[in-house]
C-alpha cells in the first residue's frame, strides 16, 4: 500500500519542526503568539491550528493559545473555562425546563375539562 502525502502537510510539519526548535531557546519560551508571529513570519491560523492540536506543551510554553471558539479570547482549549461554565449552566437549566415541562404535561393527563 502507498500513502499519498499532502505536500501542504509536510510543509507545515517542517515549519512547525523549525518553529518548535526555535521556540525551546531559554529565553524565546515565554513569547507571546503576537511576538512569535512578528519575529518567525509563521501564519497566526497555522499557530492557533497547533495549539488547538496540543502540539504546544502549556509547561514549557505558557504564553502560546488559540482563540476561543466562542468568545475569542485566548486559550489552551476550544472554549475558555467561562464560556465552557456557561454552556453548562444553560444546558442544566433546559434539563430543569423541559422536566418541568413534562411533569406539568403528566399532570394534565389526569385533569377533566369541562366545556
Amino acid at each position: 500500500m502507498e500513502f499519498q502525502f499532502n505536500k501542504l502537510d509536510v510543509r507545515e510539519e517542517e515549519i512547525f519542526a523549525e518553529l518548535h526548535h526555535y521556540l525551546l531557546r531559554k529565553n524565546n519560551r515565554y513569547l507571546t503568539n503576537d511576538e512569535i508571529v512578528e519575529k518567525t513570519g509563521v501564519a497566526p491560523q497555522l499557530l492557533y491550528k497547533w495549539a488547538k492540536q496540543g502540539k504546544f506543551k502549556a509547561t514549557i510554553f505558557p504564553n502560546i493559545g488559540a482563540p476561543c471558539e466562542r468568545c475569542g479570547t485566548l486559550t489552551r482549549t476550544r472554549i475558555c473555562h467561562h464560556c465552557a461554565t456557561n454552556l453548562t449552566q444553560t444546558l442544566e437549566k433546559e434539563a430543569r425546563d423541559k422536566e418541568w415541562f413534562e411533569q406539568i404535561q403528566a399532570k394534565r393527563k389526569h385533569t377533566y375539562h369541562r366545556k
